[in-house]
């Protein structure tokens, strides 16, 4: 059975099931992560980051102002996020919905809006939205376009991330994972 079937057999019974497969086994959060979303992209009806199938399915809005840099993404019901990988500690603000989350120590939390979420360096969400939800995440960031400011503020491979940041998230994904 495909990842996908998989979840959406579970979603009328569990949704936080489809997010146990991110942390089976010990192992690094990231590399398990980049597994899950390999596995979900082969299912097919994947979407990816900078195309105009992710604008239209998950209309993101920008603003630069004083040095900051505020993104507000909407996420529909159902929907399954992978998130990129953040670069800097920011607050993000949870204004809308109720979504499980796959937290750095492999736990899945349930979270419903409103509430404030401070996002630490190295993070990397992976979420199933039960309600449609609006996430706004504040950066800092002097860059004046959307690819430079994302640039500076996300990646996708956490061995750009600083050492320290790698071993201390690491321990924490064997100690609990």
């Amino acid at each position: 059975m495909g990842l996908l079937s998989l979840f959406k057999k579970k979603q009328a019974d569990k949704p936080e099931r489809i997010l146990d497969y991110v942390v089976q086994n010990r192992g690094v959060l990231w590399e398990k992560i980049a597994e899950f979303t390999e596995q979900v992209q082969l299912t097919g009806g994947a979407v990816t980051a900078h195309t105009k199938e992710m604008e239209e399915q998950f209309p993101t809005k920008h603003h630069f102002r004083d040095g900051l840099y505020t993104r507000e993404v909407f996420m529909p019901k159902g929907s399954l996020v992978v998130s990129f990988i953040h670069k800097q500690n920011h607050p993000s603000f949870f204004m809308e919905g109720d979504m499980s989350i796959v937290m750095d120590t492999g736990e899945v939390k349930r979270m419903k809006a409103p509430m404030v979420v401070q996002t630490d360096v190295g993070t990397q969400r992976v979420a199933y939205m039960h309600e449609d939800t609006k996430w706004v995440c504040v950066y800092k960031t002097d860059k004046e376009t959307i690819e430079e400011a994302m640039d500076e503020v996300y990646t996708t491979d956490f061995r750009e991330l600083p050492q320290s940041v790698i071993e201390r998230k690491g321990m924490i994904c064997q100690d609990y994972c």
